[in-house]
């Protein structure tokens, strides 16, 4: 093992320090100084996904569908940088991320306050790029009379004040709330953007991923969840999309890709979170999302373009 040149002369400047002390307390102490020089000089180990080009992505569940359209046409172009999509939710993919073990992190939010720690705490630089704009949709059976909600029914649903689907227009029938499991980018914005202070219902049901959430919709007369606006518009007749009122007596407005830039209350944007100097081929995978071709993937994928005005 090499020791550099100011290193060693450091070290024989302690020992004459030393020399007073017990010969036990000195040798204790020369094996600590070593022990730690020692530990200075080893090198990090190499990032291991920069030994290979492939471009893994892991996240938001939300993103799945977007992603994989961008990965297939990225492909076709780039056949020597095959792209790993790996469908989850928001949080796991930032978690992956700052530990090193994904090149990109799709995200339908933003970092929270604890991943921001982490991060510094893994000395992990982040970079976000927005890539897409979205909606959550507010989905109920295609057979339920409902067509629009106020802000606060949605609230009083969704934390268990309002329980009958009477109490805002529609049969007298329970209300069953579906919600996402809480490391759902989706699910984070949609409490903190319309619960707020109050808490989900205890009787709410928690689903895993948008395609049970679909299915518990649509199999129930009484049901009411959300997804993003995207995952809604590929199963017509399956769900039924409710337009909301962002004040009450005001407008009604819907999911839809005009309204994801402005008009409708839930709209947001969705993110590609990456480290500040990524691989070559993690870059070139995030400029074609971003180009002119990739964007108008975006709007085929039934979501909105960064573009958009």
């Amino acid at each position: 093992m090499k020791f550099g040149q100011s290193s060693i002369l450091n070290l024989t400047a302690s020992l004459k320090h030393l020399k007073a002390l017990p010969k036990c307390v000195f040798a204790l102490a020369v094996l600590t100084m070593m022990t730690s020089l020692c530990g200075c000089q080893q090198p990090q180990p190499p990032d291991p996904r920069k030994l290979t080009p492939m471009v893994s992505v892991e996240g938001s569940d939300t993103m799945g569908d977007l992603l994989k359209i961008w990965a297939d046409e990225f492909m076709k172009s780039n056949p020597d940088v095959p792209v790993s999509i790996n469908k989850g939710d928001t949080t796991q993919g930032i978690a992956a991320l700052i530990s090193r073990t994904t090149d990109l992190a799709s995200a339908s939010r933003d970092l929270t306050d604890e991943e921001v720690v982490s991060a510094h705490k893994h000395k992990v630089r982040l970079k976000k790029v927005s890539v897409a704009r979205d909606s959550v949709a507010i989905m109920v059976h295609p057979e339920n009379p409902v067509n629009d909600l106020t802000m606060d029914e949605l609230r009083s649903i969704f934390c268990g004040e309002i329980t009958n689907w009477s109490k805002v227009g529609g049969k007298d029938q329970p209300i069953e709330v579906f919600v996402r499991e809480l490391g759902s980018g989706t699910s984070k914005f949609f409490i903190g953007h319309v619960l707020k202070p109050e808490k989900i219902a205890k009787s709410a049901t928690p689903v895993s991923s948008i395609e049970t959430m679909m299915d518990s919709i649509g199999n129930n007369k009484n049901a009411i969840g959300y997804a993003g606006m995207g995952a809604a518009s590929e199963v017509p007749g399956k769900v039924k999309t409710l337009k909301l009122q962002l004040i009450n007596g005001g407008t009604a407005v819907g999911a839809t890709v005009e309204s994801a830039t402005g008009g409708y209350p839930l709209s947001r944007p969705l993110f590609v979170f990456m480290d500040h100097e990524p691989k070559p081929s993690a870059q070139k995978f995030v400029d074609f999302c971003l180009s002119p071709e990739g964007q108008k993937l975006v709007e085929s994928a039934g979501y909105a373009s960064i573009d958009r005005k």
